[in-house]
């Protein structure tokens, strides 16, 4: 398996964001993660066309069509407020080389949950990529790190703060784990407040 692009680019932005001392190895490392979450209303629902129109925050309205794997379907209804959920997390840490040992493998990890036959359409899904690569050179006065993957290949990532060199040596390993999360799930209309009870009895 070779670098994929996307793992190029977690090392680049790790490298490229205010690094941490570790306190053993005094070797760089950084971390970051987010959460967004949206929120929008069931507006329309058609049940033979499996399609549902939701209006957002923003007051626009949208139609989407729903696949035959969402089995709840059927209990979507008008009124139903939709909440998803998306959560991404990066970490990027140095290390010092093993001599003799060789790189990992890439790894992917994939989870999935889905809401349970007769409830409220629900489910999310979770994947985790780790990746190491071992630092071949480091050109300080151009700011940059050649990292080499285990299949040999090599890419040249620039480093936007100098000071996430210092520490950095040849030979070190430099791991990237990104993660990343998606949960949807249907909340029931909340239900209708009564009108307040007037009085019709004459003011005196």
């Amino acid at each position: 398996m070779r670098i994929s692009r996307e793992a190029i680019l977690w090392a680049a932005l790790a490298l490229s964001t205010p690094a941490l001392a570790d306190d053993t190895a005094m070797k760089p490392k950084a971390t970051r993660s987010s959460t967004k979450t949206l929120r929008a209303t069931v507006t329309a629902v058609d049940q033979d066309k499996r399609t549902v129109t939701l209006k957002g925050a923003d007051g626009e309205s949208r139609t989407f069509q729903i696949g035959p794997q969402v089995k709840n379907f059927p209990q979507v209804k008008v009124g139903d407020e939709v909440i998803t959920q998306y959560k991404e997390a990066l970490a990027v840490y140095v290390k010092p080389s093993t001599p003799g040992q060789p790189l990992p493998d890439p790894t992917t990890a994939e989870a999935t949950t889905r809401a349970k036959a007769g409830d409220k359409p629900a489910g999310s899904v979770a994947r985790t990529s780790v990746i190491t690569t071992t630092v071949t050179a480091i050109d300080k006065a151009h700011q940059t790190v050649t990292l080499k993957g285990p299949e040999g290949n090599s890419v040249e990532v620039k480093v936007k703060d100098p000071k996430n060199l210092e520490g950095v040596n040849i030979g070190d390993t430099v791991t990237a784990e990104y993660s990343e999360a998606l949960a949807i799930a249907v909340q029931p209309a909340a239900p209708k407040k009564p009108a307040p009870k007037t009085s019709s009895a004459p003011k005196k």
